[in-house]
């Protein structure tokens, strides 16, 4: 049998012998690689279908793609959606959230290797910065804070988007005006009803919204979204609030492994004092069956939230997340 020192030497060698054997090689996206793609993101720890190459893609005149694939050891081991922005390259920028796509069985030490080896290969590209943006570890298989330590030793920039998401649990909290309005509703006669009808949703509801309110336009089109809703039928949905057959609330969906996100909200001013928009999400977030609702962010800018929307969000329960990005001078 072996001394302690012996031990020690044995496990310095074995130590050593790893991560001399760690190669890690990167390979940028091209359509041959689709189905190699979608399989992994389809088995990644912090995934969503956000990732699969027909939702990325719906957008790729907007944005130069820069996809990138990691291999360590010659198996397929990160994938990480990004295109090229002003200064070097970015988590796509199309999408909500994004970062190095890994299995559980990635350990930190592969995933230090493989951030470092990304480092160096967009230096050798003359990227000036990298932007990584991640998807709340609440909503992956197991943890996904890898970068939120890694952000530390390697001296990156960070901003956070204030996000509120309701747990699903058997302690659900609705305020007391949230359920008064809900019953009002009802009393004035709406109710809920899921519908395709994503036509009337944005040219009644949604664009008028958002223009009246934050003179914006949503990020995908009336025909952006019926093209993904064709593509991601279950993972795409419309519920909306009907008085006497016309739509006068309603919200896209997006489902997900164990979280579904509120992605568009919308309403038509005239009637939102009957209650419709409230009792809309008390259904929603009533019959949840995955394990959290996100409203998505609040955030105007990186200094400055909408507090009013963020407190109606609270009404029903909803708590605050963040929505981490972390920023890489190369």
């Amino acid at each position: 049998m072996c001394n302690d020192y012996e031990m020690l030497l044995f496990l310095c060698y074995f130590v050593v012998k790893m991560t001399k054997e760690v190669s890690v090689n990167i390979v940028r996206y091209e359509p041959r690689l689709k189905k190699v793609w979608d399989d992994f993101v389809s088995e990644a720890k912090n995934s969503s279908f956000l990732f699969r190459r027909d939702f990325m893609e719906y957008h790729q005149d907007r944005f130069e793609d820069f996809s990138l694939l990691l291999y360590v050891n010659e198996r397929l081991t990160c994938v990480f959606p990004a295109c090229v922005s002003k200064h070097g390259v970015s988590s796509h920028r199309g999408l909500t959230y994004g970062g190095l796509l890994v299995k559980n069985t990635c350990k930190f030490d592969i995933f230090k290797a493989m951030f470092l080896q990304l480092l160096t290969y967009l230096k050798h590209q003359k990227m000036q910065q990298l932007v990584i943006k991640t998807l709340p570890a609440i909503y992956c298989d197991s943890g996904n804070d890898e970068l939120a330590f890694l952000h530390q030793l390697y001296g990156s920039g960070f901003e956070a988007n204030i996000g509120s998401v309701v747990y699903n649990n058997e302690e659900l909290v609705f305020s007391k005006s949230i359920i008064r309005n809900a019953k009002k509703a009802v009393k004035n006669g709406i109710v809920i009803k899921k519908t395709d009808d994503f036509t009337t949703f944005w040219n009644d509801l949604l664009e008028p919204r958002l223009q009246e309110r934050f003179h914006k336009k949503p990020i995908h089109s009336l025909d952006e979204i019926i093209y993904l809703k064709d593509r991601f039928p279950d993972n795409i949905e419309l519920y909306a609030a009907f008085l006497n057959d016309e739509m006068i609330a309603g919200t896209v969906l997006f489902n997900n492994k164990n979280f579904v996100k509120s992605q568009y909200i919308g309403s038509k001013s005239a009637y939102n004092k009957l209650g419709g928009l409230d009792l809309l999400h008390y259904e929603i977030i009533n019959n949840l069956k995955l394990d959290y609702f996100d409203f998505g962010t609040s955030s105007i800018n990186p200094s400055e939230f909408n507090e009013s929307l963020l407190a109606w969000k609270e009404q029903f329960g909803a708590r605050t997340i963040i929505f981490p990005t972390y920023t890489f001078t190369l």
